[in-house]
């Protein structure tokens, strides 16, 4: 039986994720979101008006080991993830060893130094000496973000000659569908894929994630290729259940089903009141309710604040928050640590998952969490740590109330 613990899911790539996106947010890269306006020219300022024809794998095809689709959560990505992490073949090759490929003609428009440090609820430390977070336009519908891309391609890396951990730059460098434009090792890279004419209809209200403009325009990087490089990349997803790309937007209005924010701690982007938490942990309020994003016919439940660290759970049993609404009542969930198990082929490790895999409880119940919807897009939350749902018989003063 092939087995994959959360641990093993490269965790210093995952925080440092979590930096770009909760820290330099911070610092210039927020902007209102809306269905109407257009990403690619929000943040690459003149774009083309051209027709785009993805013809190139992310990494060469003998290179690419798997794809892990969108909505995976795991430490402070507490909600479903707007990236898919693109992973080569050899998780223990030396840094900088495969060559990372424009997916088609654009132009790279900004190039970014990842943080030094680590950033999250668990330990860790950066392994690369170089780490990279890089914007392209392909047009005035589609760009990318690529995230944690090591050594770059001469023509950036001239660019940005001495540029220090947090800095950023705008550049503009055309290149062609299939030229590289940076290195990695081991470990996967992100990548979000935006087409700023798609907008995603399962947030109930788009505003909340106005600090990643992008984030409601986040699609499958399958949905840009066509013919047999799509087959064969799709086969290359963890996920075999459609859609094979994954997903991220679960809300359901009046339903429990999706992500939701803690009252008063500012949506997505957090908060700098001194009430709220702290904004190197944006993620503290944030909560979500969905399926798993590898086999969707199981619960998770991934929280912000679990006795004070970020956690995620496998809902016990086979539940359906889909189905809760204000009519249901006080609904209890038990809650279990859990790894992945199963999937296709062999010899999957820790680092390397399984194709199809599946999560599987590894411990006792953790605790309980219970839940009300309420009206108007809220949420009565209650945590209930060590006990099971029989010892919960109701909400006390502890109670919070989310909202989206």
């Amino acid at each position: 039986m092939k087995k994959l613990n959360q641990s093993g899911f490269h965790l210093w790539a995952v925080a440092l994720v979590i930096v770009i996106f909760g820290v330099l947010g911070y610092v210039g890269w927020k902007a209102v979101s809306s269905g109407q306006e257009n990403f690619a020219q929000q943040n690459s300022g003149d774009c083309e008006d051209r027709a785009v024809s993805f013809t190139s794998p992310p990494l060469k095809m003998t290179d690419l080991g798997y794809i892990r689709p969108l909505g995976a959560m795991l430490d402070g990505h507490v909600t479903p993830t707007d990236h898919v992490y693109v992973a080569p073949l050899n998780a223990k090759a030396a840094d900088n060893t495969y060559p990372v490929l424009m997916p088609a003609d654009g132009t790279v428009t900004d190039i970014s130094r990842m943080p030094d440090q680590y950033i999250g609820d668990r330990s860790g430390t950066q392994l690369a000496p170089e780490d990279h977070r890089i914007e392209v336009s392909f047009s005035c519908r589609y760009a990318s973000i690529f995230i944690h891309i090591h050594k770059l391609a001469p023509a950036l890396a001239a660019e940005v000659v001495g540029q220090k951990a947090n800095e950023s730059k705008k550049v503009s460098i055309s290149l062609k569908a299939g030229d590289t434009f940076g290195y990695i090792g081991g470990d996967t890279f992100d990548w979000t894929p935006v087409d700023a004419k798609t907008t995603l209809k399962g947030y109930i209200t788009p505003s909340l994630y106005s600090s990643e403009a992008w984030k409601i325009h986040t699609v499958s990087p399958f949905d840009l290729y066509t013919g047999t490089l799509k087959t064969q990349l799709e086969a290359k997803s963890l996920r075999t259940i459609a859609p094979v790309g994954g997903k991220i937007d679960y809300d359901q209005a009046g339903k429990l089903i999706g992500s939701w924010f803690r009252s008063g701690t500012g949506g997505y982007s957090g908060t700098t009141s001194k009430s709220g938490p702290p904004p190197e942990r944006y993620w503290d309020g944030h909560l979500s309710v969905v399926p798993d994003y590898i086999d969707p016919s199981y619960t998770i439940v991934s929280i912000g604040n679990w006795q004070g660290k970020a956690s995620q759970f496998l809902v016990k049993g086979s539940v359906n928050p889909a189905t809760i609404s204000h009519s249901s009542g006080l609904t209890k969930y038990e809650l279990q640590p859990f790894s992945y198990e199963g999937g296709e082929g062999a010899g999957a490790t820790a680092s390397i998952p399984a194709r199809g895999m599946h999560p599987v409880a590894t411990g006792a119940i953790a605790g309980t969490i219970a839940f009300q919807v309420q009206s108007g897009e809220k949420l009565k939350v209650e945590k209930f740590v060590s006990k099971t749902a029989a010892q919960v018989t109701g909400f006390t003063s502890a109670a919070q109330t989310y909202e989206r």
